[in-house]
């Protein structure tokens, strides 16, 4: 089954729209050495960060995948800059993580104009971190960017979000730019969706 573009994007930056409106536990980026796809555990992850923002679920063909969503987010200033993790388990292991920051510390924004050279068929996961950079997130199947076996995925995302005073509203722009790649690590499928929306503020 393969999802709509949005609908695994919604994945992605639920967290980081979410965390727009909150201030919540700080925390740092992750080093992704220090999981193993398909073996750590949800508990794991709950040990180690404490609980969820926020628990969802997403269905992948007839696979059940949990979702746990964690966000920090900081006010005061027109710019709110955020921090957002969101981690992806079936039956209880880990399937994908990805996290995004508009910190100036650790941001993770990047050049989506790279995306136009990454070649379906050619390119390699080695070559697309040479073009990208290191990716903030991966997923194994069964996962929205992963959905048939044997498929791996790489995610570039980053969000940042701004209150427009004039306006009273709150603006938000979002980038994804997700790669999968079949079983010899080659390109087969790319996506790279720019959203931006606008709220009232709170």
């Amino acid at each position: 089954m393969k999802l709509r573009r949005s609908v695994r994007v919604g994945i992605l930056v639920a967290a980081v729209l979410a965390g727009a409106g909150l201030l919540g536990a700080d925390f740092s980026r992750p080093d992704p050495a220090t999981f193993g796809l398909g073996k750590t555990t949800e508990q794991e992850i709950r040990q180690r960060f404490g609980e969820p923002h926020a628990r969802a679920s997403a269905q992948v063909g007839d696979k059940q995948v949990a979702i746990l969503r964690y966000a920090h987010a900081e006010a005061g200033s027109a710019l709110i800059p955020t921090r957002a993790m969101v981690y992806l388990f079936h039956e209880g292991r880990l399937v994908g993580f990805d996290y995004s920051s508009s910190f100036a510390a650790d941001q993770t924004v990047f050049d989506e104009s790279t995306a136009t050279r990454i070649k379906r068929g050619e390119t390699t996961r080695a070559e697309v971190v040479g073009l990208v950079g290191t990716p903030t997130g991966q997923f194994i199947y069964p996962s929205p960017y992963a959905a048939t076996p044997g498929r791996r995925a790489v995610i570039y995302s980053y969000s940042r979000s701004e209150r427009i005073a004039a306006g009273g509203t709150l603006e938000s722009t979002n980038k994804v730019l997700a790669v999968v790649f079949d079983e010899r690590d080659v390109v087969i499928e790319t996506s790279l969706v720019i959203t931006s929306t606008r709220k009232p503020l709170q």
